[in-house]
C-alpha cells in the first residue's frame, strides 16, 4: 500500500521529511469490487474504475498554498437494482486518506449509463457524483483541521452544502443523506469542537519532530491531555479512539526519549488494548 504524505510531511514510523513541490492536487486509486454484478453488468461497467479516477484526480478541489498532495484509497461495490431501460445501481463506498481518515457508506442509490460523462457541476445535483464530492470534501476538511485551528471548516461547509442539496433534490435516490447531513453537523458542531482543535495541537507537534523535540512533545503532550479530556466527558467518542489507533505508534516514538513520559501514561489508560506498547516504553 501506498505511503500516506500528508500536507508536506511523509510520516514513516516517526521521520517526516519535505515532499518537493507539486500543484495542488487529489491523486486517487478506485477499485470497484463486481462480486455483486452479472457478467453482463461487469462488461457495460469495463472502464468505469478509471472513469472515476479521472474524475477525481484532473480537478482541483481546493487553493491550496503548500502545494501539496492527498492520497486517496476508494473501494465502489455496485449492485445492479436496473428496472426497464434505466440502469439503476445501490452501493457502498469505502474511502480513506490511505493514513488516519476513513468512511464506510452502504446507503447509496444512483443511475449510472456507461457512455455517460463525469462532470464537475455545482448546479447539477447527480446521485453518483454527489456522493463522490461529498466524502472527498468531508476528507479534505479533516486534512485542512491539521494545518490550523478549524481550518478545515470551509472544506466541512462544502460538504453539508451538498448534503442539503441532495437530502431534498434528489428525488428517488435521497437515500442516506439525512444521514450524511447528520454526520457533517456534526463535525461542525460545538460537541466535536474540542476534537478538532486537538487534531490542531498533535499534527503541529509533529511537525517539529526531528526539527524541535522539545515543542514536538509540548504540543502532541497538550493533544493527549485534549485526548484524555474528551474521552473522558464522551468514553465512547468514535472520532478519539480511532485517532489513538491511528497514531498511537507515533505518540510512542515521540516520547521514548522523554524524561517525562506522563502523555504514555495517560495513554495507558485510555488504550488498554497496546498496554503492552505503552509499558515497554515505561520500562526503558
Amino acid at each position: 500500500m501506498k505511503r500516506r504524505l500528508t500536507w508536506g510531511i511523509a510520516v514513516l514510523g516517526i521521520m517526516l521529511m519535505s515532499i518537493p513541490s507539486f500543484a495542488q492536487r487529489i491523486e486517487a486509486v478506485v477499485r470497484v469490487n463486481e462480486d455483486r454484478l452479472s457478467e453482463e453488468k461487469k462488461r457495460e461497467l469495463m472502464g468505469f474504475a478509471e472513469k472515476v479516477e479521472h474524475y477525481i484526480n484532473s480537478f482541483e478541489w481546493c487553493d491550496d498554498p503548500w502545494q501539496t498532495i492527498v492520497y486517496l484509497d476508494l473501494e465502489i461495490i455496485p449492485k445492479d437494482i436496473s428496472s426497464g431501460a434505466e440502469d439503476r445501481f445501490s452501493g457502498e463506498l469505502l474511502i480513506n486518506n490511505s493514513y488516519d481518515i476513513q468512511y464506510y457508506d452502504k446507503r447509496w442509490r444512483y443511475a449510472y449509463q456507461n457512455e455517460e460523462l463525469l462532470v464537475h457541476e455545482e448546479t447539477y445535483l447527480n446521485p453518483f457524483t454527489n456522493m463522490l464530492d461529498f466524502y472527498i470534501y468531508m476528507i479534505l476538511g479533516g486534512e485542512f483541521d491539521k494545518w490550523g485551528t478549524l481550518g478545515g471548516s470551509i472544506y466541512f461547509e462544502k460538504a453539508k452544502h451538498i448534503a442539503e442539496q441532495s437530502k431534498f433534490g434528489l428525488a428517488r435516490y435521497i437515500d442516506g443523506w439525512d444521514r450524511r447531513l447528520e454526520l457533517v453537523d456534526y463535525i461542525l458542531s460545538d460537541l466535536h469542537k474540542p476534537y478538532r482543535e486537538m487534531v490542531d495541537y498533535y499534527f503541529y507537534g509533529l511537525s517539529f519532530v526531528n526539527q524541535d523535540n522539545a515543542k514536538a512533545r509540548k504540543h502532541c503532550g497538550t493533544a493527549v491531555k485534549m485526548l484524555d479530556k474528551i474521552l473522558s466527558n464522551d468514553p465512547e467518542n468514535d472520532y478519539a479512539k480511532k485517532f489513538i489507533a491511528a497514531h498511537h505508534i507515533e505518540m510512542v516514538e515521540i516520547f521514548r526519549r522523554a524524561l517525562d513520559k506522563d502523555p504514555i501514561r495517560t495513554l495507558l489508560v485510555l488504550d488498554p488494548g497496546n498496554e503492552r506498547t505503552y509499558r515497554d516504553i515505561l520500562r526503558d
